[in-house]
């Protein structure tokens, strides 16, 4: 079965695809149900699978070979050398994208053939699989993060390299606190919106329209020490900036003119990971071992650290599997449940 596509990533290779319609099925029939095959996959999910497919295209274009319906040959020529560079997991990636792309254009998928079941399965042999886990960032941590940002207010007569600086670091700050509190994905922190946010007596309710699992709401409590508070460095951000409605965290210029709401386009999840590893480094720790992640991991280490509820874990962080959220539990408490204690050593 395959429906009529609007897909850039396929524009030079369409003339490869079927195109004449069943008898029984009209133009419009065809377009209702290609707009429900568009939403196979989350939107989160399809933007990697597409990422993913140009890459592979990429490849056979440089090779004048065809992507789709690519040859079995092809897709395991692209896996050996893609195992030079990135890791297993990446690789599954790449292999679910190429999947995806024949499947929803009816074409024969590839990564089915017998030959390149046992190249991912050497791949899967040779490979590293030992998991490399990012640093939780802590409490501890955070603060430091936080006290190496530039938050003093310049001269009203500073210029806007000055501004700019400063503005930054408010809204580093922000990121940073935010991210940490709500222990948010660093793609659901960079995209959220001032419609998402409601104040209250006792902080702040975020709501996460754009995640890996379902929507949720979460509440972020005021902190006792205002300079840590992730509600009121949140507000004094959008304050300073002059956002009242679109993205909350938005670029700053060398000019220090922020984009008005209107015109605002939201940072990516790219520019959180910079944020936070630029004050990550700046605090001392360790830049190779910090990461997008390392705010969540560290809310859930840190909450397990002091006594937080699995089931409320769980729940800030919109995980779906009690068991992903309990391995941090695990992880954090290792050295309390562990029985080398009960040995009699």
């Amino acid at each position: 079965m395959s429906y009529p596509q609007e897909d850039p990533d396929l524009q030079k290779h369409q003339s490869s695809l079927p195109t004449e319609l069943p008898a029984g099925v009209s133009a419009e029939d065809a377009r209702r149900m290609g707009e429900l095959a568009n939403e196979d996959r989350r939107p989160s999910t399809r933007r990697v699978y597409r990422s993913k497919w140009r890459g592979f295209v990429s490849f056979c274009d440089e090779r004048d070979a065809e992507p789709l319906p690519a040859s079995p040959e092809m897709v395991g020529n692209y896996l050996s050398k893609r195992a030079e560079e990135v890791s297993l997991s990446t690789i599954r990636q790449d292999v679910a994208a190429i999947r995806w792309m024949h499947e929803r254009h009816g074409a024969e998928d590839p990564t089915d053939h017998a030959g390149v079941g046992r190249i991912l399965d050497g791949i899967n042999q040779t490979s590293d699989r030992t998991p490399k886990k990012k640093q939780a960032v802590l409490t501890k941590h955070v603060r430091a993060m936080v006290e190496t940002l530039p938050l003093e207010e310049p001269d009203e007569d500073a210029g806007p390299a000055a501004r700019a600086t400063y503005f930054r670091a408010l809204r580093d700050r922000a990121i940073i606190l935010v991210g940490y509190a709500g222990a948010f994905r660093r793609a659901e922190l960079a995209t959220i919106d001032a419609e998402d946010v409601s104040l209250n007596a006792d902080g702040m309710e975020v709501h996460v329209p754009k995640t890996k699992t379902e929507p949720r709401t979460i509440g972020i409590n005021f902190a006792r020490n205002a300079d840590f508070c992730p509600v009121r460095t949140l507000r004094e951000w959008l304050n300073a900036a002059g956002i009242e409605e679109g993205p909350v965290f938005r670029a700053v210029p060398r000019s220090a003119e922020i984009a008005a709401d209107e015109q605002a386009k939201a940072i990516t999840g790219k520019t959180v990971r910079n944020v936070i590893g630029d004050a990550a480094e700046a605090a001392g720790l360790d830049r190779k071992t910090v990461a997008g992640h390392s705010l969540r991991r560290g809310h859930l280490t840190q909450g397990a650290l002091n006594g937080a509820e699995l089931n409320r874990l769980m729940k800030q962080a919109g995980h779906a599997d009690p068991r992903t959220t309990a391995e941090y539990v695990e992880d954090t408490k290792r050295m309390e449940t562990n029985t080398s204690r009960d040995l009699g050593l």
